[in-house]
């Protein structure tokens, strides 16, 4: 079948032809090396992105147990930190165990009839500043230091008292305790017991005692004492 375009020119379809030449090639083949180049790009940033978000994951999953594993050390570190404590507390104790078995004995005899104790509480003593300067080498004329003076520990006694004569008798015996001193009477106020009216009452004092180690230590120096004056006696008569 043969067809037959009887049109003019003008009227004609044109047909598309493509006729590039060598620089249109290069052109396009540049283009699409260039498509090919970001497309490359873009998958390997989406290959990083990916390889990052699951560092990030593992980073976080690793920042929880090392949460955890720092609350466990912070309570094994307080309970050392307690146990310690209460190590110390007992150390203390012990060493000063019969001292204070003599001190309640004390303290048990000094209480009269009407009088009864609620607390007995020992407090930090007072930084001692003439055992300071004599560690440091300087001389205290005014307050010298004595290895055998017992150290003082400031302590409040409160209790109840049905009268202020109960009070007051108990305040002189623990006056003339040999192991309290400067006792004096912080606060005193009127309460009632049931039926009863009372005095709740707290003292102040010192308390001064030596352990059974100190006072072997105190023995002990006094028997070197005493043997090195009987041989410098005994080589002066020679």
């Amino acid at each position: 079948m043969i067809e037959i375009n009887l049109l003019p020119k003008g009227y004609r379809k044109k047909q598309l032809s493509l006729n590039f030449g060598k620089s249109g090639f290069y052109a396009v083949a540049a283009a699409a090396g260039i498509i090919l180049m970001l497309l490359a790009v873009t998958v390997y940033q989406k290959s990083q992105l990916a390889t990052l978000n699951d560092n990030i994951d593992k980073a976080k999953q690793r920042a929880a147990m090392l949460q955890k594993d720092i609350q466990l050390v912070d309570g094994l570190t307080d309970v050392k930190r307690k146990i310690s404590a209460r190590m110390s507390a007992v150390e203390s104790l012990d060493s000063h165990r019969s001292a204070w078995v003599r001190i309640l004995e004390d303290i048990n005899r000094n209480v009269p009839e009407f009088v009864w104790l609620g607390r007995f509480t020992e407090k930090d003593a007072p930084p001692d500043t003439s055992q300071a300067k004599a560690k440091a080498g300087e001389k205290s004329a005014e307050t010298p230091v004595d290895p055998a003076q017992p150290i003082i520990h400031p302590v409040e006694v409160e209790g109840y008292a049905f009268t202020l004569n109960a009070l007051a008798s108990f305040m002189i015996n623990t006056m003339r305790s040999e192991y309290f001193e400067n006792v004096e009477l912080v606060s005193t106020k009127e309460i009632t017991l049931g039926e009863y009216k009372a005095y709740n009452f707290v003292l102040s004092c010192n308390l001064h005692y030596l352990s059974d180690e100190e006072l072997r230590g105190l023995i002990a120096q006094a028997e070197d004492s005493r043997v090195g004056t009987e041989s410098t006696s005994h080589k002066s008569l020679n």
